[in-house]
């Protein structure tokens, strides 16, 4: 593990980042505090446009790099944050990177966060914007931790249809029921318990165990080719394994020994060999 990855997971401990998810009372709290909805767009950087459209009342946010054309295709990045926050700056820099080295406009639906925004509602109107990508050019769906449980769920739905997009999952939260958390030492920055009161927060009137939002346990087969990035100090790691072991098509698994949380999104040398595997995906 590099220098920078240590002074990440002691950054994390000191700052307390962890202590959001270690009860239920604790991860309410803190969705009190949160940021408001939406989420401000980044700004344009050297090489990538910023656009911005309503798709309802969801902002659109499309992060173009210039000789990005429909023909060269899109990917539809659903960001985590437990169901329950925002994008963080980490998002935007690993989108915008994502776009400048595919050559693809990335496109982030910036969708409400539960409790005022419920699976019911935000999976089907995911499925259905990149139903609208996928008839313009090449898809991809692209989800990190909660996004990439949004991802898979909306996957499942299209592939009713016939559509499968490649799917690109960093550390994916895939059962909200959380059986089967890894058994580690302590994860420095998620637990079980907020993660738990997330998900009730999320499901609204669905049962824990629905593809919306458990979609590891819902219908795997026929789905396109899988891409996961995830770390063995990450409590979400047992979803990576199992969605191994469950999908009856191979799944392309790398995983990070002693890395944390979505370590792909993290300012560490490890996660440049993430993007790589990320960008290949997409060529």
């Amino acid at each position: 593990m590099s220098v920078q990855h240590e002074a990440v997971r002691a950054f994390l401990a000191v700052a307390g980042r962890g202590r959001t998810w270690r009860s239920g009372e604790a991860l309410d709290r803190a969705i009190a505090r949160r940021r408001p909805w939406p989420a401000r767009p980044p700004r344009p950087v050297q090489g990538v446009d910023v656009a911005l459209r309503q798709e309802g009342d969801w902002p659109l946010v499309r992060l173009v790099p210039r000789g990005a054309t429909a023909s060269t295709g899109t990917v539809l990045a659903l960001h985590g944050g437990g169901y329950v926050f925002g994008p963080e700056a980490q998002h935007w820099t690993f989108w915008r990177a994502l776009a400048a080295a595919s050559g693809r406009t990335l496109v982030a639906p910036l969708f409400r966060p539960a409790p005022e925004g419920a699976a019911a509602d935000t999976v089907p109107r995911v499925a259905a914007i990149a139903r609208g990508l996928a008839a313009e050019g090449p898809l991809a769906l692209l989800g990190d931790s909660a996004g990439g449980g949004i991802a898979l769920a909306a996957a499942q739905l299209l592939a009713e249809e016939g559509l499968r997009p490649p799917l690109l999952l960093s550390a994916p939260w895939l059962d909200g029921s959380m059986t089967e958390p890894w058994r580690m030492e302590r994860d420095p920055w998620l637990a079980a318990p907020g993660l738990r009161r997330a998900a009730e927060h999320y499901r609204g009137d669905l049962p824990i165990d629905h593809p919306f939002v458990s979609p590891l346990l819902g219908d795997l087969a026929g789905l396109g080719p899988i891409t996961v990035a995830s770390g063995t100090r990450d409590v979400l790691h047992r979803d990576a394994l199992r969605l191994e072991e469950r999908c009856p098509d191979p799944v392309r698994l790398l995983v990070g020994r002693g890395l944390l949380h979505n370590w792909p999104l993290l300012p560490i040398p490890e996660a440049r060999a993430a993007r790589r595997a990320f960008v290949d995906a997409l060529r």
